[in-house]
């Protein structure tokens, strides 16, 4: 990433913050009156030049001031954000609408969702938790049929889940008893994200198991090693996210609500089990309908559970005052459903 000037920082940051707020392109004739950034005209024209060339900036059409791109979002909240600090009295709401739940789980989980809308102007967004702390005891393969093969994956929180497996040639019990073994072997003790995640490689190598069982294990890896309760997910604001300039475009505003409905998406973005708070900027959402937004993400747990929440809103939203309240939701959630 270019190394910017503490000038062109100034200027990024002032472009960036303006943008936010009035959802307008920023004019070098405004920075030079408003900014309070001591160089002549010609200066901040030819420092904006520079951040254009470089890819923080860009001119949305002939003759308007400029706008950051997602490159300049990314590097304001990287590098220049400056944090605010939630006011005690919204810490205090927040509490007493979580304490009125009265610890009904569902009801917690929608009036977060509520909060985070509320408090944002932007669309919140609460997934239900996901069991992610099992540790993975021991898998047996029991023949059935001439090709079909019974799984039974066992958790050390006595938990157990059967799947039925077909595959293309049959193998004989031993060879399921030696397949089994090896795959113990190499999972026992992992948990069953780590599973989740790394089963190819940790098996790639292990020659006394058959191919065909093994693709079909890697490839259905979720139906063997998630014991997720069925996801859920919770939304609120939407309302937020149509009033703003952003939707006077109709193709943009089709693109959200599809984006809305499609709740397998939905679950994809925020279902990262990441450990921090994540903002992902336009096109690093890896969704087309997702270039206008941003998302900003975190989690919370349940016990050993987790879940995890956060807003969806245009890569205009004010990130200085998101980004600490999706982490003090994560906090709260964590302590009321502890």
């Amino acid at each position: 990433m270019s190394k910017l000037s503490q000038r062109q920082k100034k200027i990024l940051r002032w472009i960036v913050l303006n943008h936010i707020e009035t959802a307008t392109p920023v004019g070098s004739a405004h920075l030079v009156n408003k900014s309070g950034i001591e160089c002549s005209a010609a200066t901040i024209r030819n420092e904006m030049t520079l951040l254009e060339e470089m890819e923080y900036i860009e001119q949305p059409h002939t003759s308007a001031g400029r706008v950051p791109t997602d490159k300049g979002y990314r590097y304001y909240v990287d590098n220049l954000m400056k944090r605010a600090a939630i006011p005690e009295e919204t810490q205090q709401e927040v509490y007493k609408r979580m304490e009125s739940a009265r610890g009904n789980v569902k009801q917690i989980l929608e009036e977060a969702s509520r909060i985070l809308g509320v408090i944002s102007s932007e669309l919140g967004v609460v997934l239900t938790p996901w069991l992610a702390w099992g540790v993975f005891d021991r898998l047996e393969l029991i023949e059935l049929s001439h090709n079909k093969v019974l799984a039974v994956i066992h958790v050390r929180s006595r938990l157990v889940k059967t799947v039925v497996v077909e595959l293309t040639s049959p193998l004989s019990q031993e060879q399921l008893q030696r397949t089994a073994a090896v795959i113990n072997e190499r999972l026992s003790g992992l948990s069953l994200e780590e599973i989740n995640t790394s089963i190819h490689q940790r098996l790639k190598s292990a020659e006394e198991i058959d191919r065909a069982l093994l693709q079909v294990l890697t490839e259905r890896v979720g139906d063997f090693f998630d014991f997720s309760e069925p996801l859920d997910i919770h939304t609120s604001g939407t309302r937020n996210i149509i009033s703003k300039p952003e939707f006077a475009d109709s193709t943009r505003m089709s693109f959200f609500f599809t984006l809305i409905d499609d709740r397998k998406q939905l679950m994809r973005l925020f279902s990262s089990r990441e450990s921090s708070t994540r903002v992902a900027i336009g096109k690093e959402n890896g969704d087309q309908r997702l270039g206008p937004f941003s998302v900003i993400s975190s989690y919370y747990t349940r016990g050993r559970d987790i879940g995890s929440l956060g807003i969806i809103g245009p890569k205009r939203m004010s990130y200085r005052k998101v980004l600490p309240l999706v982490e003090t939701m994560s906090r709260t959630m964590s302590r009321f459903l502890s």
